[in-house]
């Protein structure tokens, strides 16, 4: 029932918001603002402007997007929607996902169209700091790991700042060179908000949702970065994925109920991306990846072999591709020796840190770095779905179509470190 009212809230609320943006354009150099009269969280998948139901407040003149308090939030063919925040949407102790805190703390909505965007953020100057990227199989580790990277006197991390990853949904509406513009845009824009909040940092850790490992093949900027990828054991990752996955039984990519649910455009979101990436590398396996996609009873988990199967691929793939260094760590590792990684990492990025750094490093991995979201209390569940067995026979198939089979076999091994 909740779902089904917050399927129903969410079309009202883009019925009202069409009439309100046919109404009020956005001209030349000037911002729509949006008062929220109801917000609805979308069971999964990225924010949008209809997750709020707006009326016009006002306008600006487009230049005030470059407040620290803007944070993008969706794109659309010819706007980007940003929202306002009074609270520090950076802060990891208080908001695990960047997502999740500008939902929770937008005070306004805000548009303007997507030239006036690109135009402000290129006039600005690249920020001066390192980045690097923390790439994921999900369920294994990555919250943690970033929350290490916090605990440096000069870093920054942001953890899942889905509107990065929005530009490929709009991808075939875009001209290429708009397209490639927003991807790096939506980046400096991002950077340059953290240094007007901590001017003092020095490096930026982005952890991306963990589907998002396409983003480093799109994006033409990914070589001046540096970039961790980040995985475990496949049972134990099919175990805790199992643990958390809510969408169960037999939901179909294209049933009622995944239309109710959001469930057929997340898989479009998340899915289809890394399909069309490692097809770029194994065109014939990954169509028998689509396939079973199409054709296997799609729950959530069912997603997560697919998902890590087309990781694990385009990840070995890559070694091929003088692009960029990419260093790959595991859970296991990191839980048996998280000092030994840690300066793997460092040396990897060029860093170094001094004693009382590495002690708070070594404290942040006791602590839970998803306190503050449902995914709390899916840490701490021991219960074992009954699927985890056909779902890891179902995995195994998949990495198996890929000749990624090994990965099956407990303690295996990824490349430490490949050129991409």
């Amino acid at each position: 029932m909740t779902m089904l009212k917050g399927h129903v809230m969410r079309h009202i609320g883009a019925i009202i918001n069409s009439i309100f943006k046919w109404f009020y354009q956005p001209n030349a150099d000037s911002m729509n603002i949006w008062g929220i009269l109801y917000r609805c969280r979308p069971p999964i998948g990225a924010n949008s402007e209809d997750n709020f139901i707006m009326y016009h407040k006002n306008t600006a003149h487009a230049s005030e997007i470059l407040k620290k308090n803007n944070h993008v939030l969706s794109l659309t063919k010819s706007e980007v929607y940003l929202v306002e925040c009074d609270s520090d949407v950076y802060d990891v102790s208080q908001h695990s996902f960047f997502y999740n805190a500008i939902f929770d703390e937008a005070i306004f909505v805000k548009s303007l169209r997507i030239e006036d965007f690109l135009a402000y953020v290129e006039s600005l100057d690249d920020p001066a700091v390192d980045v690097l990227f923390l790439w994921s199989i999900g369920r294994c580790g990555s919250t943690m790991l970033a929350a290490c990277f916090e605990a440096l006197d000069d870093c920054a991390s942001i953890s899942e700042p889905m509107d990065m990853f929005v530009p490929w949904l709009m991808k075939d509406v875009y001209e290429p060179k708009t397209y490639q513009r927003l991807l790096e845009a939506t980046l400096k824009f991002h950077l340059y908000q953290v240094q007007q909040r901590k001017p003092e940092t020095k490096l930026v850790l982005i952890k991306p949702y963990s589907f998002g490992f396409w983003y480093a093949v799109e994006s033409r900027d990914m070589h001046r970065y540096h970039h961790i990828f980040m995985y475990r054991d496949l049972k134990p990752f099919l175990i805790s994925a199992t643990i958390f996955g809510k969408i169960s039984g037999t939901t179909k990519r294209h049933s009622l109920t995944a239309k109710i649910t959001n469930f057929e455009k997340f898989v479009d979101e998340t899915i289809m991306p890394l399909i069309k990436i490692s097809a770029q590398f194994s065109p014939d396996k990954t169509q028998k990846i689509e396939e079973i996609l199409e054709k296997e009873m799609c729950t959530l988990n069912c997603l997560n072999g697919i998902g890590t199967a087309l990781l694990y691929n385009i990840y070995t793939q890559l070694v091929n591709h003088d692009r960029l260094h990419l260093l790959g760590v595991k859970y296991e590792d990191v839980s048996q020796n998280v000092i030994a990684v840690f300066e793997q990492i460092l040396t990897h990025i060029n860093r170094e840190v001094n004693e009382e750094e590495m002690k708070r490093v070594v404290e942040s991995t006791k602590k839970d770095s998803q306190a503050n979201t449902a995914l709390s209390s899916f840490n701490k569940t021991k219960q074992v779905d009954h699927t985890i067995l056909s779902r890891y026979q179902f995995a195994t198939n998949v990495l198996n179509v890929l000749d990624l089979g090994y990965m099956c076999e407990k303690g295996a091994k990824l490349p430490k470190t490949i050129s991409l």
